[in-house]
């Protein structure tokens, strides 16, 4: 009683801010606070009980405090706790139980014989069960019930004592709501296409149910029409699309029974692929295969709608799906599968360029003329040569390196790349011209001078084939007796139709002395 006064006292003088000063007792006519008057009547005064904290938890948890009271003097805790409240506490803790009680020290009482905390009872160990029991009375749930709890009684951990009591309760349980949802977990992405597979059934919709098949990296999806989801019909599906794409590595499906049959676990076994099950009753599982479920079930509500073939919209519909980059992916189905784009009605729209350049090509070719040749290997050939001497050399063709480049050897087996425009054939009857030099009177060689450094030089005379181009043009030109036909083609070409032979200017080119006399200097 008189620690509530006190307490009472101290809320009211909390507001206020005040010194202490000492006054004597014969100074202080006011001492209220330790000496009540006395009444000095011999009337007698009805004793009525004060209401304090303790009786008001123990109307509120029908608790007897006489039976808590007589709980903590029995318990060896809150019966030391007693009396360090009367006694005093001490300056340090050594007990780790007692360390809850020592932190609030300054704030437990006792009240009756019992321990207080502010308004709150503090338990003892052998009434805790049946507060516990009180409290979850009303099944309201761990939040509520430490909110009641906490505002009648305390002990240490009561807050775990209440939620284990709320946890345990199987009605509770019965009627709780399901935990709340997990963050989705993504199944991993492989790094090839066709390497897992997400099946599910479609249907029975409008009468006919549907196998769907979808890959799990390309986005690829297929739809089957099955005459029903028993386990040979499904195996039959599976190897006529294996048949075109492959056997995968893994496959996932519900527990559906054509899944969970033994034929069709032998059946798997068989192509070694990894049978992979989502949990009972939980679609988001097996997602890919759902959202293509549901996608395929909406084309074909649409096409019924339209009274339109079903099988014939779906089939539309996968194939502009399969060229429409993915929202998942970024990319389009066929680029990842196929690594290309499929064809569709909406490309003939675009300018094929290929037609195009291919038509470009062929017009160049008409109108720059010219005519095919066809050389093989091992056929003897002229040449032609870049360097100082003859223009044209006997050679033999080697291979063919390109569409018009070959490789020619020359007679002492050296191999020179040329186009065919540098190369001419060689035939038996090839007619050969002398080179200006054999055309001159007199062949020898010049007088030594003064200028020479005494070695004899001499002209050779050597032969310069007729190109078969040139004796062709040259037959156009004379008239058809000068040429003697033969029935396999070749022709005879007559002296008096050879061209005039081209001379050769190489060795009459001046030599520029300026370049040797006057070096350049390259550092100017």
């Amino acid at each position: 009683m008189t620690a509530s006064r006190m307490q009472r006292w101290a809320i009211i003088l909390s507001a206020y801010s005040y010194d202490i000063e000492y006054v004597k007792t014969d100074e202080n006519t006011a001492d209220g606070l330790s000496r009540l008057p006395v009444r000095r009547d011999n009337k007698p005064v009805s004793a009525m009980p004060e209401q304090t904290y303790l009786h008001f938890a123990q109307d509120t948890l029908l608790l007897d405090y006489n039976e808590i009271k007589r709980c903590t003097a029995r318990d060896p805790i809150l019966g030391r706790l007693l009396g360090f409240i009367r006694d005093g506490w001490p300056t340090e803790c050594e007990i780790s139980v007692m360390q809850p009680y020592f932190n609030r020290k300054n704030e437990l009482y006792e009240e009756l014989g019992c321990v207080m905390w502010g308004h709150r009872v503090v338990v003892p160990e052998g009434c805790r069960e049946r507060v516990l029991k009180i409290l979850h009375e009303p099944h309201m749930g761990i939040v509520k019930s430490k909110g009641l709890g906490r505002s009648y009684v305390w002990w240490p951990g009561i807050d775990e004592a209440i939620e284990v009591m709320c946890r345990e309760c199987a009605t509770c349980a019965a009627h709780a709501d399901a935990p709340p949802r997990q963050a989705p977990r993504p199944w991993p992405w492989p790094s090839k296409p066709w390497a897992r597979l997400h099946l599910d059934f479609l249907g029975p919709i409008f009468g006919q149910t549907y196998l769907v098949v979808i890959d799990s990296m390309s986005k690829w999806v297929e739809i089957f029409n099955v005459s029903g989801t028993t386990a040979t019909s499904t195996i039959t599906k599976l190897l006529e699309l294996w048949s075109r794409w492959g056997i995968p590595r893994q496959i996932v499906t519900d527990n559906g029974p054509p899944f969970t049959s033994s034929e069709f676990q032998e059946f798997l076994k068989n192509y070694g692929v990894d049978h992979i099950f989502t949990a009972p009753y939980h679609p988001a599982s097996n997602g890919a295969a759902e959202n293509a479920v549901k996608t395929l079930k909406r084309v074909i509500k649409k096409a019924y709608f339209e009274k339109k073939n079903i099988m014939k919209a779906l089939y539309t519909f996968l194939l502009y799906y399969r060229n429409t980059p993915h929202s998942s992916t970024g990319e389009c189905p066929a680029t990842l599968m196929l690594g290309r784009r499929v064809r569709t009605r909406l490309d003939i729209l675009k300018p094929d360029l290929t037609s195009r350049m291919s038509q470009v090509q062929k017009q160049q070719v008409e109108n720059a003329g010219g005519a095919e040749r066809v050389l093989v290997s091992g056929e003897p050939v002229w040449y032609r040569q870049f360097l100082k001497g003859e223009k044209w050399l006997p050679g033999k063709v080697e291979r063919q390196i390109g569409p018009s480049n070959f490789r020619v050897s020359d007679e002492k087996g050296n191999q020179v790349h040329r186009h065919i425009d540098q190369v001419k054939r060689r035939t038996r009857n090839s007619l050969v011209f002398p080179s200006p030099e054999c055309l001159s009177p007199m062949t020898s060689p010049p007088e030594s001078g003064p200028g020479s450094d005494g070695k004899d030089e001499t002209i050779t005379s050597r032969a310069t084939p007729l190109a078969v181009g040139e004796l062709e043009r040259a037959a156009q030109e004379q008239p058809s007796s000068a040429i003697e036909g033969h029935e396999d083609g070749a022709f005879e070409p007559k002296p008096l139709g050879l061209p005039q032979q081209r001379q050769d200017h190489t060795n009459s080119r001046p030599i520029r002395q300026c370049r040797l006399n006057n070096p350049v200097n390259y550092k100017c």
